[in-house]
């Protein structure tokens, strides 16, 4: 009877128990989604001598999660899949404590230790991705690579996924990369696109006829770029009677962050953004991997430089704008 039920639920869904040892009877336990952007909260359950259980299901073959004790950081992320899934760990080290019952974190736990011993992260995810073409992590690790190896490898690797694999959520991500990254280097002709601005108006790169544009991607989230705002706007006053716009690409996915963001860092250029996050499609377009990032485009439309510091911007404005 015991073995039919695990069974069950086993193809129908997720149970999630096990022991959490040292905290105090009553402490409350949650379970968080962390996949892409529909992150939310899945369920909770209290701890009881030592003891927990939590049940549910998933649309997924398998996502990301993380347990976490109330008002503690004492957090731990795993791949949660519908099966019996098992988890023993100590107050203060979530972290350190050890799933059982789910094959997608199995290979996670052997990935990371092959990129532990040889120190090479990039070569492992991608020899893991050519040797497991039907695993939901495959997808996962070139979604989130596929800035950093461009449209080249990324197409190559995704081509070899298996059919199921390529029509998930991830799989669909990866192809929308693939379709509109224009692999643009320096000395070609930027790539056109048009997004919504703070007033609600679309603005298009090409409506800007200054003599040089500084595209510049950032995020009301990004501190790096929030503390290089106030640089920024000091050398936009300084230029901008000469010749030099700027056209900000936010990659922002919550409107009154960005609204805030602007007000609060008294940005005066164009701020544009689709609030589509980190897969805005200016950043897929222009294969953006950091932030800040930018362009510099010159009055011909060629991309003249990339990621340009204060003073390298300063410096050749100075030389473009003479």
């Amino acid at each position: 009877m015991h073995t039919a039920i695990l069974g069950q639920q086993k193809k129908h869904g997720y149970v999630i128990a096990g022991n959490i040892y040292w905290y105090p009877d009553s402490t409350l336990l949650y379970l968080d989604e962390i996949s892409g952007d529909s992150g939310g909260h899945l369920d909770s359950t209290y701890i009881i001598h030592n003891k927990f259980r939590l049940a549910g299901s998933i649309s997924e073959d398998a996502i990301q999660v993380m347990l976490r004790i109330a008002s503690t950081s004492d957090f731990k992320f795993f791949w949660l899949e519908n099966a019996p899934i098992g988890f023993v760990a100590e107050k203060g080290n979530l972290a350190g404590g050890r799933i059982t019952g789910s094959k997608t974190q199995e290979e996670y736990d052997q990935l990371d230790a092959e990129i532990k011993r040889s120190g090479k992260e990039l070569e492992q995810d991608s020899l893991f991705i050519l040797g497991h073409p039907n695993s939901v992590l495959s997808a996962s690790l070139l979604r989130i690579n596929c800035f950093v190896w461009g449209k080249q490898i990324t197409t190559q690797l995704y081509v070899g996924l298996s059919e199921k694999i390529r029509y998930s959520a991830n799989g669909r991500e990866i192809l929308e990369f693939i379709r509109l990254n224009k692999n643009i280097k320096t000395g070609d002709k930027y790539a056109d696109f048009e997004q919504t601005d703070e007033e609600g108006r679309m603005q298009r790169l090409s409506g800007i006829r200054e003599k040089v544009i500084l595209l510049a991607f950032w995020g009301s989230w990004c501190r790096p770029c929030r503390e290089q705002n106030p640089e920024l706007l000091k050398i936009y006053n300084e230029f901008r009677d000469r010749g030099c716009e700027i056209f900000g690409v936010a990659a922002d996915s919550r409107k009154e962050e960005w609204f805030r963001a602007i007000k609060e860092d008294g940005l005066t250029w164009t701020n544009v953004t689709d609030l589509n996050g980190d897969r805005n499609k200016a950043v897929l377009i222009y294969g953006v991997s950091h932030f800040p990032s930018n362009f510099l485009i010159d009055r011909t439309g060629a991309i003249v430089a990339k990621d340009l510091t204060a003073d390298a911007l300063r410096n050749k404005l100075q030389e473009m704008l003479k």
